[in-house]
């Protein structure tokens, strides 16, 4: 029974909580049967109300029919409430079935009940304030019934047939006319509207809960959406209040899931995190700066740091006209590979030594806290020759030995790679005695060799020492400082140390002014050429002329030739200087008779030229100097070279007739075996060999065997730098072709060329030289 009572309750449910002429989801008719528990003190006031005017009214008609109806509808009105205080709970649906049914059934009970005693009234009652009760009273419940709240339409066109018409009917019948035909009129235009006002308070109704109920799927995929996300997101409401978190964001935080009835603010989320609870964040300040930012509308960002040193970045994104999105990430791991390729960007690879950068970053922050330190420049010393010789791999060794031996020398030095071979080490420490001690200390412990497989290894060092703040308490000072102190220990022999000094900087001034003069003379043209003869010693006669490069500027100290020579060779100018010199040497030497040659000097850079032997045949031809009459000379160390540049120009240069010789024979370290390859016809012996040589037994045989070598390779001997009568006969004895030096003419300009000749032969001949023995 309860079963079929089920089942026809749905059936009339259906039929009563339509939508435009179609039934309603369930969902939604469960709602509207909800919808009954807001209007029980509406019920359990207003029922009884009208129930007991409705039995006074019929008592005072004296209508037992109308009494009766009266109980009806006080009976019709009690399944009225019962079924609004049933609704009040959170019913399941089949209870919401009975619901709904007892309110249809007690809504229709309640209708029969007061147009009964309506027409009962009106037909018996002789009481105008009875009628005048009982029609008001049913005119309130139309109203009120179907106006708003509960109506339902079906039952408010049974309304309309069981109270309106038969009202109407009774107005028109038994009321004085016309008034009677007028107030049953009135009556059914007020069912009318009764019911339209029923049609559409209910469908006002099931559209506003079609759109909550749209708006709740929309949210129910938004936050399927948002659950399913990799990225943690989290959606605030205007208020700030979460709407929705999904798992990944809350597992970040550590927090629990929200309660969608009671969402939390933002910040309280925040507040409360576990994993947040003594992290060293400002929260004050990160609400302060957001909540400026969110009154803005504007999109921010931040990082909260987390109780196990994670980081957060959280972004906040406005929802136009809405609310706030939110990501979070954990940036810690990214955060972790950037601070680990910082550290990789300020370490050298080879060594694991900080790197220039590092450095400079080490100094700057020293400088900036007015610490006293010193600063060492490091630079190796034969170092090329380890990756020529052994190759790259072993000089990485090396690097890696040194950086090593650098790092451990003391406790508490900073020691850095800056590139190739040079270092740089930090000494917590002022005192010039500390600095030159570690330095010496350096020095001995990078002297050590090392061995790698069966390659024995040793480097050299200088270094160059500045100290802070005394030198220097600027970065870029302080670096030029350490530079020029290290330059200074470079140019001196072995293993040096230099302490930077102010006269440093002076020289180093000169020496850039003079290289800005220089090379300004030699792009203008503007250098002289001396001329010194090369005497021929059998016969005491002038063979040729040497011609040498000479600037004097006006007004300006002197240049010597060695830094004339020098500063060309660091600019690349050499070969300039050989082609001014060429140029003007040329017409002077083709001058003089047809068998004087001319000899100048070449470098190994020049030599490298593939135009080179174009360019002196085309200057040779253009003077009228045939180039048998030419001798080129090439330093020591250009000539061991393996460059095939350099000798293929020179093999050519012979074949032409040129002759080629080795200038400064002694001074180097010439490979004997590859000397006796080189393609050269002549040997100058230095200077450093013959002086001393005629009190100096043991010199004297150095002298010898030079010469003697020449002999055994067939190549013409020039004895360089004779100054005295003793070495001109040394010359003399060791079998030397031709001597040249100031003791037989100083390099003289091109108009005293005769009288340098005259003079030069005159001395060799009487076998005394011009000027007196030092």
């Amino acid at each position: 029974m309860r079963m079929w009572f089920n089942r026809q309750g749905a059936l009339l449910r259906d039929r009563v909580l339509r939508g435009r002429g179609a039934a309603l989801p369930p969902a939604l008719q469960a709602e509207l049967t909800r919808d009954l528990g807001n209007y029980f003190l509406s019920f359990l006031l207003a029922g009884p109300v009208a129930a007991f005017l409705a039995i006074a009214a019929a008592v005072a008609a004296n209508s037992l029919a109308a009494i009766f109806f009266a109980g009806v509808a006080l009976a019709g009105f009690g399944f009225n409430i019962t079924a609004c205080d049933a609704a009040r709970g959170n019913p399941g649906q089949a209870r919401l079935i009975a619901i709904e049914t007892r309110f249809v059934i007690g809504t229709i009970i309640v209708s029969i009940g007061l147009g009964g005693i309506g027409c009962a009234v009106l037909v018996q009652s002789t009481s105008l304030i009875a009628e005048a009760v009982t029609v008001m009273v049913t005119l309130a419940f139309l109203g009120v019934a179907n106006g708003f709240g509960p109506g339902r339409p079906q039952v408010a066109a049974l309304q309309l047939g069981i109270i309106a018409v038969p009202i109407a009917a009774a107005l028109a019948l038994y009321w004085p006319q016309p008034w009677g035909v007028g107030a049953g009129v009135g009556m059914l235009v007020y069912g009318a509207l009764c019911l339209a006002m029923a049609q559409q308070s209910f469908q006002n109704r099931v559209d506003l809960l079609i759109g909550r109920e749209a708006q709740s799927a929309e949210r129910i995929r938004l936050d399927s959406a948002v659950q399913h996300l990799g990225q943690a997101v989290a959606v605030l409401d205007g208020n700030l209040r979460v709407v929705v978190i999904n798992r990944t964001a809350l597992d970040l935080l550590g927090c629990d899931a929200i309660d969608p009835a009671d969402p939390p603010l933002f910040s309280d989320l925040l507040a409360a995190a576990p994993v947040m609870r003594t992290a060293e964040i400002n929260h004050e300040r990160f609400l302060d700066s957001a909540a400026m930012l969110v009154a803005a509308r504007q999109p921010f960002s931040a990082v909260l740091r987390l109780d196990d040193d994670r980081a957060l970045d959280l972004d906040c994104q406005p929802i136009p006209d809405a609310g706030w999105v939110i990501t979070l990430r954990d940036t810690s791991g990214e955060r972790n590979a950037i601070a680990e390729l910082n550290r990789e960007v300020r370490r050298c690879p080879v060594t694991g030594l900080p790197n220039r950068r590092a450095f400079l970053e080490e100094v700057q922050q020293r400088l900036a806290a007015s610490e006293r330190f010193t600063l060492l420049m490091v630079d190796l010393d034969g170092f090329k020759q380890v990756n020529d010789r052994h190759g790259h791999a072993t000089g990485d060794r090396v690097i890696t030995r040194v950086g090593f031996r650098l790092r451990t020398a003391q406790l508490g030095l900073f020691a850095a790679r800056l590139g190739g071979d040079e270092f740089a080490v930090l000494l917590a420490d002022d005192s010039e005695e500390a600095a030159h001690a570690l330095a010496r200390r350096l020095i001995d412990t990078i002297d050590q060799p090392a061995v790698f497989g069966e390659a024995e290894v040793q480097v050299g060092a200088a270094i160059g020492i500045a100290m802070a703040p005394h030198d220097a308490d600027a970065l870029e000072d302080l670096l030029r400082a350490a530079d020029l102190a290290l330059l200074s220990a470079k140019a001196q022999p072995g293993s040096q140390v230099c302490r930077f000094s102010p006269d440093l900087k002076q020289q180093s001034a000169r020496a850039a002014g003079i290289d800005a003069r220089v090379r300004a003379a030699l792009r203008a043209g503007r250098i002289d050429v001396a001329y010194q003869p090369l005497v021929d010693l059998p016969s005491g006669r002038v063979v040729a002329m040497e011609a040498l490069a000479r600037w004097q500027p006006d007004g300006l100290e002197d240049i010597s030739p060695e830094e004339l020579v020098a500063v060309a060779e660091a600019r690349g100018l050499i070969g300039t200087l050989r082609r001014l010199v060429l140029d003007k040497a040329a017409p002077v030497i083709a001058a003089i008779d047809g068998s004087t040659g001319l000899w100048i000097n070449a470098s190994v850079t020049d030599l490298r030229q593939p135009g080179m032997v174009t360019e002196i045949l085309e200057e040779l031809q253009q003077a009228g100097l045939p180039p048998q009459r030419l001798a080129l000379e090439v330093t020591e160390s250009a000539l061991m070279t393996d460059e095939a540049a350099c000798l293929a120009n020179l093999a050519q240069l012979m074949a032409l007739g040129v002759c080629v010789a080795m200038d400064d024979f002694g001074s180097g370290f010439s490979s004997l075996g590859r000397l006796r390859r080189l393609p050269i016809n002549a040997l100058k012996i230095s200077r450093s060999l013959l002086q001393g040589a005629p009190t100096d037994a043991a010199a004297a045989d150095i002298f010898r065997v030079a010469a003697n070598l020449g002999h055994s390779l067939n190549l013409m001997l020039v004895a360089e730098g004779v100054e005295t009568r003793a070495e001109l006969e040394m010359a003399r004895i060791a079998g030397i072709q031709c001597a040249q030096g100031f003791g037989l003419s100083p390099p003289v300009p091109a108009t005293l060329i005769p009288q340098a000749i005259a003079a030069a032969q005159a001395a060799a001949q009487a076998g005394l030289p011009l000027r007196a023995a030092s």
